[in-house]
């Protein structure tokens, strides 16, 4: 028997990636939230989708009605987040504790929180774990914990099964091609790689980041929510790959990965590395994830290669 589940947030990027999934495997019954009027999108067309404004409290307890599973995804990026604060706790925050409320009482079992691991500072840098400490130093983060802090004491309530998920740097095509992804970094370079024939980076590129692949990002929900309570633990949970790598080393392979797919071979310019640059190792552990079961597929090739072609098809 099919499920229901409610995705805010699912006509975005990583939200549309995450509906198409679960739409395909068949099990679940897709609700989109959306404050506007829309049909169901091509890539999901049995879709239903609600009306739904959390900034206003609208539409909120009829969408969680009869819904196994909610996830939230909906908030500002990081560059709305620092224009408007306000409206980024307004949405990861506030926000957050109306849908919880709803989805108590609509008897929701699992509810997923998509946060960011920027909660632990930014440079990420060190050892990572979910029980380092907490260093917001952005908006966006702040909103995020916000988010999580809610979930958190509806989960220790008991009130519904509450995951919350520290997602690194994700990166990957989108659902739809008219979703502007190209402020996420991997994405930008693979535009920078077939739109200019060549890769610029801001910085020297030493310092490390962790990049997933929003495939795994997609995986790792239906994993999750099908964990009893006892595997589930206290829900957090950090989502990356086990390997970070430095922004030079990413932007060597997305070069690489365009001369294989496209024949274009882009040169690479950086400002100089001086004796004083010192790129910090960053060990972001996914330790907790996988032991819980997970196994990610590290689809770097399958992510990369497809948004090169999309930069390709959208360039003629």
């Amino acid at each position: 028997m099919r499920r229901t589940v409610l995705l805010t947030g699912g006509f975005g990027n990583l939200g549309g990636r995450i509906a198409a999934a679960m739409h395909d495997s068949g099990n679940w019954n897709i609700r989109l939230a959306s404050r506007t009027v829309r049909q169901a999108p091509l890539w999901a067309p049995r879709a239903e989708v609600v009306y739904m404004d959390l900034m206003n409290n609208l539409g909120v307890e009829e969408a969680c009605k009869n819904t196994s599973l909610i996830i939230h995804l909906a908030s500002l990026n990081d560059r709305e987040a620092v224009a408007n604060p306000k409206m980024a706790e307004a949405v990861s925050g506030n926000g957050t504790q109306l849908l919880s409320e709803s989805a108590a009482r609509s008897g929701t079992k699992h509810f997923v929180f998509m946060s960011t691991a920027h909660v632990y500072g930014s440079p990420l840098i060190g050892n990572i774990s979910e029980t380092s400490e907490t260093k917001c130093t952005h908006p966006y983060a702040t909103s995020h914990l916000s988010g999580e802090n809610v979930v958190a004491q509806f989960h220790q309530h008991g009130d519904f099964l509450g995951i919350r998920l520290r997602c690194a740097n994700g990166f990957g095509f989108p659902q739809d091609k008219s979703i502007n992804i190209w402020h996420a970094l991997v994405n930008d370079l693979c535009k920078q790689a077939v739109e200019q024939g060549s890769i610029t980076l801001q910085t020297n590129g030493i310092q490390q980041r962790n990049f997933i692949p929003i495939s795994d990002i997609c995986a790792s929900i239906p994993h999750l929510v099908q964990l009893d309570q006892t595997n589930l633990g206290d829900g957090l949970f950090n989502l990356g790959i086990a390997k970070s790598a430095s922004v030079y080393e990413m932007a060597k392979y997305i070069a690489h990965r365009s001369q294989t797919v496209l024949g274009i071979d882009p040169p690479i310019s950086r400002p100089q590395v001086t004796p004083e640059d010192n790129g910090s190792d960053l060990d972001f552990q996914i330790n907790k994830l996988i032991s819980s079961g997970f196994t990610p597929m590290n689809n770097i090739d399958f992510e990369i290669d497809n948004l090169l072609r999309l930069c390709q098809e959208t360039r003629t």
